[in-house]
């Protein structure tokens, strides 16, 4: 189904890696060339020529599978994705976020889809729901406990620059270490995007 997130980024980063996107795909459009070439597409018609545009095709959808061709931004963000939900321990089943929940990227303690110091870019990207429902139901569920943890909190000491002014040092220093806990979908993507555009080349 696909999970489409809008996603604020260094503009710098995601000059990076749309460079990095439209050279995997003059990198394709070179390889498909040739792979026509030796395969006299050409000289060939109907049946034979259908199976050999075939062939190429499983080909060429084989090699953006094993992420040797990362011709759209979620390909070349796959590797460094799928590393950091593995790092977080996201990578397994987990139950669907429940309906009229809020999402995990607008969690209370995050930036937001606008906020952070440098975040002017604006990266658009689809998820396939291998990528997606890990990062969007792990990270709701991780978050939980320490969402409601703030709840908490709030409902202790209000909100409000007033009442914020009559909360102890100590509390205060509580409610920070709690929301320092938060996961974004918005900083797990963050992350992957300065890997991959920042991974040495391969040769």
């Amino acid at each position: 189904m696909g999970h489409t997130m809008v996603i604020a980024v260094p503009p710098a980063d995601l000059d990076r890696l749309d460079a990095l996107v439209n050279a995997h795909k003059t990198a394709e459009t070179r390889w498909q060339a040739t792979a026509e070439q030796q395969a006299g597409l050409l000289d060939l018609r109907g049946p034979a020529l259908r199976e050999a545009r075939a062939r190429i095709r499983g080909e060429r959808d084989r090699l953006r599978e094993a992420g040797t061709h990362q011709v759209t931004r979620w390909r070349a963000l796959a590797p460094a994705l799928r590393a950091e939900l593995d790092a977080l321990g996201l990578l397994r089943e987990w139950e669907p976020v429940p309906g009229g929940a809020q999402q995990a990227g607008q969690n209370l303690g995050g930036t937001g889809p606008h906020g952070g110091s440098g975040l002017t870019g604006r990266l658009c990207v689809t998820l396939p729901d291998a990528l997606g429902v890990p990062l969007v139901r792990g990270t709701y569920w991780t978050n939980l406990p320490h969402l409601q943890a703030l709840e908490a909190w709030t409902e202790c000491w209000g909100t409000g620059t007033a009442a914020i002014r009559a909360v102890p040092a100590e509390a205060l220093e509580e409610r920070a270490r709690t929301a320092a806990q938060i996961t974004t979908t918005g900083a797990v993507l963050r992350r992957a995007l300065h890997r991959t555009v920042n991974r040495t080349p391969r040769t």
